[in-house]
């Protein structure tokens, strides 16, 4: 096992970890006391179902990573458990929250299938890719647009068009490096590019409250001012942390009040106690992270690691670009959470697993 190991990406991975459970545990603490007189209620429940067992997925991931296309099947049968359950959410009985499908209550246990499936959407469509590529270019598209429609439109419909935003991009850029000449490329993005506004028109007008979210955005709260709150609070706590932040715990946003300030809104957390000095410092880990794994998966010379390094990396690179864009009012309340940072364990699993598959790429 321990050949198979990246130290550097595993020291990026530990470090991350770690910033992230100081960080929680000062988000936390205040809210936690509030709500449970427990001031200790929420980071426990971090450190054990994020960071614990974040750890275990990363070791799980690993030692299937070694032996990627060896352990298809296995991958294979990860994403149709999980596609399945996607289907749950939609059912009253299974439902964890009336006004979403994205969660699924089994009784024991409540997830979000659509965040634990990244990684096996990911992997089954290269495995696809792979068995496809002798095909025609337009047949291959087919193929590329049937398989998105079949996965993301239930992910839609939950809805969660964050989701359907990074695992679409995802796909594409796997479909892309399938392609071998210049005209193929460029075809493919053209085609990619008009599914995309396709999806932008009907995702703002499929639900009145999208739209109405993108209209506050836009006029900066003066219409549907109600729905810009948690934008503005957000701009409120980054600016006030200057350059070298208030210091860790003397957040003042997190007792005045900021809306999924564990999830959504961790960052603006972050950046009050640590200032700009302390984002620009989490900004060059993130990517220092993102360029290891671009790296080891190019340096394997098999398609599937490269393919799949290269998806977790936009994967990774879109979900922090929206999370942190949305808490400095760049970009509209997404609702995606931070990596190592968020309260929300089936998407910080799915990450930690993905890292441990290509943290075994070291070996090639």
């Amino acid at each position: 096992m321990a050949k198979k190991i990246d130290p550097t990406l595993l020291i990026l991975t530990l470090a991350l970890s770690f910033l992230g459970l100081i960080n929680f545990f000062s988000a936390s603490y205040y809210f936690s006391l509030k709500n449970f007189q427990d001031p200790y209620f929420y980071f426990q429940r971090f450190f054990f179902r994020v960071i614990i067992l974040g750890i275990s997925a990363f070791l799980l991931g690993n030692f299937l990573g070694s032996k990627l296309v060896l352990y298809k099947k296995i991958f294979l049968l990860f994403f149709f458990i999980f596609y399945l359950t996607i289907f749950l959410g939609f059912l009253p009985k299974f439902r964890w929250q009336e006004s979403a499908a994205r969660w699924v209550n089994l009784g024991f246990l409540s997830f979000q299938p659509a965040e634990i499936l990244k990684p096996f959407v990911i992997l089954f469509f290269i495995f696809l890719m792979t068995g496809i590529k002798k095909l025609p270019l337009t047949q291959k598209i087919f193929i590329f647009l049937i398989f998105f429609f079949l996965v993301l439109t239930p992910i839609f419909l939950q809805p969660s068009y964050s989701n359907v935003l990074i695992i679409g991009v995802s796909l594409g850029s796997i479909f892309l490096k399938s392609l071998k000449s210049k005209k193929e490329i460029f075809l493919s993005i053209f085609i990619l590019f008009i599914v995309f506004l396709v999806l932008s028109s009907i995702g703002t007008s499929f639900w009145q409250y999208r739209l109405e979210r993108l209209v506050s955005f836009l006029s900066q709260g003066k219409v549907f001012s109600e729905k810009y709150f948690q934008v503005e609070q957000s701009i409120s706590a980054v600016s006030s942390g200057g350059i070298w932040g208030k210091g860790l715990g003397k957040s003042e946003i997190k007792i005045l009040g900021l809306p999924q300030m564990l999830t959504d809104s961790i960052f603006a957390i972050y950046a009050e106690e640590t200032g700009f000095v302390g984002s620009l410092i989490l900004l060059i880990l993130f990517f220092i992270l993102i360029s290891r794994i671009i790296i080891l998966g190019s340096r394997t010379k098999v398609f599937e690691k490269e393919a799949f390094a290269l998806a977790t990396g936009i994967w990774l690179l879109l979900q922090i670009f929206l999370h942190i864009a949305s808490n400095i009012g760049l970009f509209v309340p997404t609702g995606v959470i931070l990596p190592f940072f968020s309260y929300g364990a089936s998407g910080q699993l799915a990450i930690y697993f993905s890292l441990g598959i290509i943290n075994s790429f070291k070996n090639g």
